[in-house]
C-alpha cells in the first residue's frame, strides 16, 4: 500500500488537470456561470497544488506517517469529487433553462435586497432544492424552472448563505440566529432540570436532550431560512410549504427520540411562518393557509402520539421566538420586507400564482402556462 498512495495522488493530480479542461470557455459560460468558473479553477488548483506536496513532502514519505497520507488522500479526493459532481456538472450541462433560473435568482436577489452576491442557479439538483453557500450555487430540479408553486423554495435556501458565510453584511442575521439559540439553551437546561427534580425512577433514556441538541444544531438554522423567506416573500412562501408537505412528509408530528434530525416537524415549521405572517400584517392569509393546513392534517390522520411530549419538544414560545427574533434580523440586514399590495415583479407573480390557484384548481394549470410565458418574456 505504500507504492499504492503514491500512484493514486498522481492519478488524482491527472483528474484535476482533467476538470479544469471541462471547464468552459467564456463564449459557453455566458455571464451568470463566469463567477462558478473562477471558484471552480482556483479550487481545483489548490487541491492539485496539496495532492503534488502530499506526494514528494518527506515528513509524509516516511513510512510512519501513512496513514495521515491515506487521512489526506482521502479529504482532497473528497473536495475534489464535490467540485465534479456539483460544480462542473453545473457548468457542463447549462442550457436555457439556466438562463432564465439565473435571470429569475437576480431579480429575486435585487427586489429583496438581499445582502450578499446573487447566487449562481443550475437546474440540476437531485436534492430537492438545495444551496452551496461555499460555491454560491444553487441548484432546483430539472422542470422547477416551467412551473410557479414550488419556486417560493427559492427564498428559503437564499437564507442559508446568511447564516453560514464569514461576512459583516450578514452579522446582525447571525447575531439574531446567537440570541435565538441563547434563548433556547435557557429554556431545555430549564426544562431538563424540571425533569431530573420530578424523576422517581431511573429512566434507560430521556429524549430531551436529542430536542436540545437537535433545536440548537439544525433547526433554529432552518427555522430562520424558512421565517427568512416568509419575511421576503409574504403568503406564496407559506403556501409552497404546504404543497411541499403533500407531496413529501405526512408525519406532519414526527419528533425525534434516539437521533437528532435536520429538521424541525413540519407542524412546528407552519406554526413559525403562520406566526410571521402575523408578524408583518398578512392576519387574513394566515388565517386562511391554518385553515387549510388543519383540513390536510384531517385528510391524512396526522395524530400526535404524544401531546404533552410534543409541547416539549416544539414549545409554541420557542416558535414564537423564532419569528421575533429572525424578524429583527431581517430588518437589520436591510432585507425588503413586503406589505400587503407591494408590487415587484416576481413578489406579485408567485404571490397571484396561488390566488390564481385556489381560485380555480383545476384550471390553474392554463392561467400557469400563460401568465408565466408573458413574465418570461418580459424579465
Amino acid at each position: 500500500m505504500y507504492t499504492y498512495i503514491n500512484g493514486a495522488i498522481k492519478e488524482s493530480i491527472g483528474k484535476g488537470k482533467a476538470l479544469m479542461e471541462k471547464i468552459p470557455g467564456a463564449r459557453d459560460l455566458g455571464i451568470y456561470f463566469s463567477p462558478l468558473a473562477t471558484t471552480a479553477n482556483r479550487e481545483i488548483d489548490g487541491i492539485v497544488g496539496e495532492l503534488d506536496h502530499l506526494y514528494n513532502d518527506v515528513v509524509y514519505n516516511n513510512p510512519v506517517n501513512i496513514r495521515q497520507k491515506f487521512y489526506q488522500f482521502k479529504r482532497l479526493a473528497g473536495k475534489m469529487a464535490d467540485i465534479e459532481n456539483v460544480v462542473i456538472a453545473a457548468m457542463s450541462r447549462k442550457d436555457k433553462d439556466d438562463e432564465f433560473i439565473n435571470k429569475l435568482v437576480h431579480q429575486i436577489c435585487t427586489e429583496i435586497d438581499y445582502p450578499l452576491p446573487t447566487p449562481v442557479a443550475s437546474c440540476l439538483s437531485q436534492k430537492y432544492y438545495h444551496i452551496y453557500p461555499f460555491y454560491n450555487l444553487i441548484c432546483i430540479p430539472l422542470l422547477e424552472s416551467e412551473f410557479l408553486l414550488h419556486l417560493p423554495d427559492i427564498y428559503h435556501e437564499l437564507g442559508h448563505p446568511l447564516l453560514s458565510l464569514d461576512n459583516p453584511k450578514v452579522e446582525p442575521f447571525q447575531s439574531s440566529l446567537g440570541y435565538f439559540n441563547i434563548e433556547i439553551k435557557k429554556h431545555f437546561e430549564a426544562e431538563i432540570q424540571r425533569r431530573t427534580l420530578n424523576q422517581t425512577a431511573e429512566t434507560e433514556f430521556d429524549p430531551i436532550y436529542i430536542y436540545k441538541d437537535s433545536w440548537l444544531e439544525n433547526w433554529s438554522a432552518e427555522l430562520f431560512c424558512d421565517l427568512y423567506a416568509t419575511y421576503t416573500l409574504g403568503p406564496a412562501y407559506v403556501w409552497s410549504n404546504l404543497h411541499m408537505c403533500t407531496k413529501m412528509s405526512w408525519d406532519v408530528y414526527k419528533i425525534p427520540t434516539y437521533q437528532k434530525t435536520s429538521h424541525p416537524p413540519d407542524e412546528a415549521r407552519m406554526k413559525a411562518i403562520l406566526f410571521a405572517l402575523e408578524l408583518i400584517g398578512f392576519k387574513d392569509d394566515a388565517d386562511q393557509i391554518k385553515q387549510k393546513w388543519e383540513e390536510f392534517k384531517k385528510i391524512i390522520v396526522a395524530v400526535k402520539s404524544d401531546e404533552s411530549e410534543f409541547a416539549i419538544a416544539v414549545p409554541e414560545i420557542l416558535l414564537k421566538s423564532a419569528a421575533e427574533h429572525c424578524l429583527i434580523g431581517t430588518k437589520n440586514i436591510g432585507s425588503d420586507i413586503p406589505t400587503v399590495g407591494a408590487t415587484h415583479k416576481v413578489y406579485t407573480l408567485l404571490n397571484e400564482a396561488w390566488k390564481q390557484f385556489w381560485s380555480n384548481p383545476e384550471d390553474f394549470y392554463n392561467w400557469e402556462h400563460k401568465a408565466y410565458g408573458e413574465f418570461k418574456a418580459n424579465l
